[in-house]
């Protein structure tokens, strides 16, 4: 048994899981200006004009996907069946010791990429890569080099394990196959692909549970909180339903099927009431439509101009451009500074087209500067509810088999229009026959 060097020395209190215990090397990273710098990002955008209590942050948020990442990781490396004995690292050896020092890591890097008022403008400023490419090249910066020389010190359990690059593999469990996929176009192996789910999992992911969790209590709109105890205390890697044994994936023990089932109805009403809430979509529209107009190009050019910029500097930027007519994205600031004249967002029927609203646009005599519409990627059905489900702790059944909740695809992304005040109640009329 190699000794554990993971032993935490160091706390912080942390309003949703308490006492969050770290270690040397984890307080580098911490201490380092690029997580610092996640104090200055909110985690639900400017959604702190609606609810007022929604002012949590990135940084927060990074300590509790840490502490839950490590729970859900000790857990399915302890609680392990026979057939899948052979592919979980054993307690206290190296590898175990090893790939619980990556998964922390990785999870305290994991939002380092974020833009300032996190995914309000991503998608338009950042692309398909998104934040995720940021975070590596924040990972690879000069700012955390110093952190990954005195990891590469560390004592004697790495040594057994001194084939892998604890750097890249940090990277990967950071932010995920899906777009390591994107960037470099390969996958990972089925180990890793494990690891990497316990952050960035679309169901069962601690960066997901924790949002859940952290969102509900800062907004005060309770749907977000459920049983997440009793989710990570019957996780498991179990054999995939389909191949027969030959493949793993996270699942659960049938005890945690109903805290699935809080999870997936915790999500939904999270979207309904805050992350697709009209009022918080009204304002992300007029912030990301300022960012597009004034986010400097030079802000995107290095690691360096890239962490210079958090919220602060956005709302200072803000503040000068609702008082000043001649600078850019005068308009969008004014809106969201002196609250007057924004416009308002309307979720659209499922059958109104791009079609139909530029009919309206023309019959009506609009402008761009009068209505504006996104229509969101019809994305392929989601795959997470196909996770398996130890039935007596021996038969594996496929999730949405055991439960007609999970059959249902809740939490779909609306298609959204943005129109001047002036003009909404036309709008509504005209959208009032797809209702």
């Amino acid at each position: 048994m190699a000794k554990n060097f993971l032993y935490s020395d160091k706390k912080v209190y942390d309003s949703v899981h308490g006492f969050i215990p770290f270690d040397e090397f984890e307080k580098e990273l911490i201490d380092t200006l690029a997580f610092q710098r996640l104090h200055y990002i909110h985690q639900l955008g400017i959604a702190y004009l609606v609810y007022p209590g929604a002012t949590h942050t990135r940084f927060e948020h990074s300590l509790g996907v840490m502490h839950l990442a490590t729970l859900m990781f000790e857990k399915v490396c302890t609680s392990v069946r026979p057939d899948v004995f052979h592919f979980v690292p054993r307690k206290g050896s190296s590898d175990y010791l090893y790939w619980r020092r990556v998964i922390r890591m990785a999870a305290l890097c994991h939002d380092l990429g974020h833009l300032p008022f996190s995914h309000v403008a991503e998608k338009d400023l950042l692309g398909e890569c998104g934040h995720e490419l940021w975070t590596l090249k924040i990972i690879d910066s000069s700012y955390l080099k110093p952190v990954w020389n005195k990891l590469k010190e560390a004592p004697a359990y790495l040594e057994d394990v001194i084939e892998r690059n604890i750097v890249d593999d940090i990277k990967k469990i950071a932010i995920g196959e899906a777009k390591w996929k994107i960037i470099f176009g390969k996958t990972f192996s089925p180990w890793e692909r494990i690891v990497s789910e316990l952050i960035t999992g679309d169901f069962f992911g601690a960066d997901r549970i924790d949002y859940l969790l952290r969102d509900a209590k800062s907004t005060g709109v309770a749907y977000g909180l459920f049983d997440y105890h009793q989710l990570v205390e019957t996780l498991r890697i179990l054999p995939s339903p389909d191949r027969g044994g030959d493949e793993f994936l996270l699942g659960i023990d049938e005890n945690g099927l109903e805290s699935c089932e809080a999870l997936l109805l915790a999500r939904h009403f999270m979207h309904r009431r805050i992350y697709q809430y009209s009022s918080v979509q009204a304002y992300n529209f007029h912030l990301r439509r300022y960012m597009k107009a004034v986010y400097f190009k030079r802000v995107l050019e290095s690691v360096d101009d890239f962490l210079s910029v958090s919220d602060t500097d956005v709302i200072s930027a803000l503040n000068k451009a609702a008082k000043d007519p001649n600078l850019p994205g005068h308009r969008d600031a004014e809106c969201v500074i002196f609250r007057q004249h924004r416009f308002r967002a309307i979720a659209l029927p499922e059958l109104v087209e791009e079609s139909h609203l530029q009919e309206f646009r023309k019959k009506n005599q609009l402008t761009d500067a009068d209505i504006e519409w996104e229509f969101q990627s019809q994305e392929a059905p989601p795959g997470r509810l196909s996770f398996p489900v130890a039935r007596r702790h021996v038969m594996i059944k496929k999730a949405k088999d055991c439960s007609d909740l999970l059959l249902r695809p809740f939490s779909k992304k609306s298609n959204w229009v943005y129109i001047s005040p002036q003009y909404d109640l036309m709008l509504a009329e005209f959208l009032e026959k797809w209702t």
